[in-house]
């Protein structure tokens, strides 16, 4: 597992259900709209290694469906079907589309409803039909409910809104009732996750909001952000092998360029402030937590990876060959650029601090390194992989285009093979070997009560999930706080006393049962005996 996001999504998945709401106060907020979408797996089973599996297939069924948000939008380009079907199975296999899918985290769903928003503003515009703009408010105000990212997309698509507005797209009626439907959809959504607020984090939630009120508004704060908005973009460029960075471009030109049709102007600056908007205010918000993923961090931004590499796809299979080099030169110039913003920003940081290769799937693969982060490295190869394939496609005739789609989707798959065994394997016995109860004995009908005080956050945070009945608090130090139903206990253990010397106030009937030591601290689980 994730910690603490999966855990804060499932348990508020077991809460919407009717189950136990569990006690995440002080951690970060995990909002209600991907629990919503989990929340079959505890229709059919209130087993957390069965909800767990069956949460991996719910995310497994709606990935999927990028394959075909994408050949839709790529038939909207105006593509032919067999190069639109090529093309959308590459954009379905990107590994920022599939890593996240191996987790219960929002960015399983998140990409599939941003491709979906910007899809039925094309056709709002296109069509001049409401019924597309009132659905389209609605799928933005449903992000709202999923991440913090979305409250960004809700502004974009207000934006949007004013924008017909200005240019007579629409009528105004129509317009009163899009709006309608994005104010009633972002309410909902608010009155949601204050619900889930309230029910799992009573003491209070890490203050995101504080922080970035304060990094945008002075000046400390703003070189932190721009700096960290860079790394964002970076990776975006460079775990889509350059062709994001094409994209990028490739909507800059269609957004500026006055004969572009208006509703794929729109979809354009759509993405684009999308893009530019959730790097900053995540880079705003994100606490130091002395990691080298605070500088370069690619899972904010892959629920954009799928358009803008179909953008960049798409302007490569038919654009001309001097176009096709001011594309890649134009990439390598911002690849480079925003890459020596992280250098400068980071300094020695990127040595030094905790390296997780969890943060970075497809940079250890492309740089066959797990142990620190190769910026420079990273980078040149992502360019030379984006200029072979551009000298492929202008130089192949009509299997050019073919050629590397095919490449791409080998690398794609590749890179999936790999991280899967070499960093989603190897973090979840981790985790597991951290964190679970099961040495203990854990039963169904268990109890179970945390110092949460004194043990790591990483140690309860996960316990909390495999315990369905939620956790209880305790002070170690006083029996009569132990409630009389509790039959385990978890405290933490300090390696130079004994298992029994871990709880001082245990009563007569208890008895240590598993000790653990872990990257995440050590601890002790005690049984009630009899």
């Amino acid at each position: 597992m994730l910690i603490p996001d999966e855990s804060g999504y499932l348990l508020a998945a077991r809460l919407i259900t009717g189950g136990a709401a569990g006690d995440l106060s002080g951690r970060t907020f995990y909002q209600a709209g991907y629990p919503l979408v989990l929340t079959p797996a505890y229709w059919l089973s209130s087993d957390p290694a069965t909800v767990y599996r069956l949460v991996i297939l719910i995310n497994a069924l709606v990935g999927a469906s990028v394959f075909a948000l994408a050949y839709i939008a790529l038939r909207r380009l105006d593509l032919p079907r067999g190069r639109s079907y090529l093309l959308a199975t590459v954009t379905a296999l990107l590994p920022s589309q599939l890593y996240y899918g191996q987790f219960a985290m929002s960015d399983a769903v998140l990409p599939v409803a941003v491709l979906g928003w910007l899809l039925l503003v094309h056709a709002w515009i296109t069509s001049g039909r409401f019924g597309y703009g009132v659905v389209a408010s609605l799928v933005a105000a449903y992000t709202y409910c999923v991440h913090g990212r979305g409250a960004v997309i809700v502004v974009a698509h207000a934006g949007l809104l004013a924008a017909v507005l200005w240019r007579r797209w629409a009528s105004k009626r129509d317009i009163v009732v899009t709006a309608n439907a994005l104010v009633a959809g972002s309410a909902a959504a608010w009155a949601l996750n204050g619900w889930v607020k309230s029910r799992i984090y009573r003491g209070g939630v890490q203050a995101h909001g504080e922080w970035l009120l304060h990094r945008l508004t002075s000046l400390d704060g703003l070189g932190w952000t721009i700096g960290l908005t860079a790394g964002k973009i970076w990776y975006l460029i460079v775990s889509t092998w350059g062709v994001a960075g094409v994209g990028l471009v490739a909507l800059g030109v269609v957004a500026v360029r006055r004969r572009t049709p208006p509703a794929t102007r729109a979809v354009a600056c759509l993405t684009l402030a999308t893009v530019v908007g959730i790097a900053l205010a995540m880079s705003a918000a994100t606490a130091d937590e002395k990691t080298v993923a605070n500088f370069a961090y690619g899972r904010y931004l892959s629920c954009l990876a799928p358009v803008v590499f179909l953008a960049g796809a798409a302007f490569a299979t038919r654009c001309t060959r001097r176009a096709a080099v001011w594309a890649v030169l134009a990439c390598a110039g911002l690849a480079f650029a925003t890459a020596g913003i992280v250098r400068v920003q980071a300094g020695g940081r990127l040595s030094t601090q905790f390296f997780g290769t969890a943060d970075f799937p497809e940079i250890c693969v492309l740089t066959w390194n797990w142990n620190a982060l190769q910026l420079w490295f990273a980078t040149w190869v992502a360019l030379v992989l984006l200029i072979l394939a551009a000298l492929i496609i202008t130089s192949g005739g009509r299997d050019g285009w073919r050629i590397v789609a095919v490449g791409f989707i080998a690398l794609d798959l590749t890179v999936m093979a790999v991280s899967t065994e070499r960093e989603t394997r190897a973090w979840e016995d981790r985790i597991e070997a951290a964190t679970s109860l099961a040495p203990a004995g854990l039963r169904p009908q268990d109890h179970v009560a945390v110092n949460y005080v004194d043990l790591s956050w990483r140690i309860w945070v996960s316990q909390a999930f495999q315990v369905r009945n939620g956790l209880k608090a305790i002070d170690r130090f006083r029996r009569e706080t132990l409630a009389p139903d509790v039959t385990l206990v978890i405290v933490p253990w300090d390696l130079g006393k004994t298992p029994r010397q871990s709880w001082p106030a245990a009563p007569p009937n208890w008895r240590p049962v598993s000790i653990r030591q872990s990257y995440a601290g050590d601890w002790v689980a005690w049984r009630r005996m009899g």
